[in-house]
């Protein structure tokens, strides 16, 4: 009789705590997907591309900085307020892609010469290497173009970039295009306009 007891109580704590892990697991689903959903619903109301990162996309980010595992990232996501997170999608996601003007100075001696400057609201910096010739900007030579964050929560992520010139070679114009990346998810075909004028 004992050992019939006993097996019962060991069939049924098992069968409990069975019962208990997907339904855990269920749950997370449950909540990312009343989060997915909700990005959806802002992303046709905006017309908009925001996403959360697929698990092969937060390894190859450099948001892997701010979060130790993919786990971590998601379960940050979840931890938001959906009114909050709503909120904060909207600001990202209408943030107006900047037109920036630039002026450098140049000096008699020099022929090159490199401009950094930030942008998107100081999360990015972007660096012009360039030749000049008086007043005027060298066209025999393509100007170099990098852009790096400042931030790691918050940042442009530059995928390609088209430079150039213009204003009878007064001016290079870039349009750095990518993606901002911010702990709540990402908003792609993001641009940014910086006019260099010498």
């Amino acid at each position: 009789m004992r050992k019939i007891m006993f097996t019962f109580l060991l069939t049924l704590s098992m069968i409990m705590l069975i019962n208990i892990v997907p339904t855990k697991a269920f749950d997370n689903e449950t909540e990312l997907d009343l989060l997915i959903r909700r990005i959806d619903h802002i992303n046709e109301i905006y017309n908009s591309n925001y996403y959360i990162l697929s698990e092969e996309e937060f390894i190859n980010s450099e948001i892997t900085d701010t979060f130790k595992s993919y786990d971590d990232y998601v379960k940050h996501l979840l931890n938001y307020d959906l009114n909050e997170l709503e909120n904060e999608l909207i600001v990202n996601i209408t943030v107006d892609s900047e037109t920036i003007n630039v002026n450098i100075e140049t000096y008699f001696r020099s022929t090159s010469g490199s401009r950094t400057l930030s942008f998107y609201n100081g999360n990015n910096k972007m660096i012009l290497k360039y030749k000049y010739s008086g007043s005027k900007f060298d066209t025999s030579y393509k100007p170099g173009v990098t852009v790096t964050k400042v931030n790691t929560k918050n940042f442009f992520e530059m995928s390609s970039h088209t430079g150039s010139f213009k204003n009878s070679n007064k001016t290079y114009s870039i349009i750095a295009k990518g993606r901002v990346i911010t702990p709540s998810g990402v908003v792609s075909n993001k641009s940014f306009t910086v006019n260099f004028n010498l």
